[in-house]
């Protein structure tokens, strides 16, 4: 998630925590890619719930770096 930017994780900790930061930036990423996180279950805003399509993006973003 820090690797996003500052729009992203704008505090960038890296804490092992999973916190009300950390879930606030899982929000946003996954309203930034909701097109394969959120429409395949007709949502239309982050939950903040990292579950398989968020990991998914998160890993296909790794793989690129």
């Amino acid at each position: 998630l820090k690797n996003q930017g500052k729009d992203i994780y704008p505090e960038g900790y890296v804490t092992g925590n999973f916190g009300k930061l950390t879930e606030a930036a899982v929000i946003k990423f996954q309203e930034k890619y909701a097109s394969e996180i959120l429409t395949p279950f007709e949502l239309s805003e982050g939950t903040g719930f990292v579950g398989e399509k968020t990991r998914q993006k998160i890993n296909q973003l790794l793989q690129k770096q």
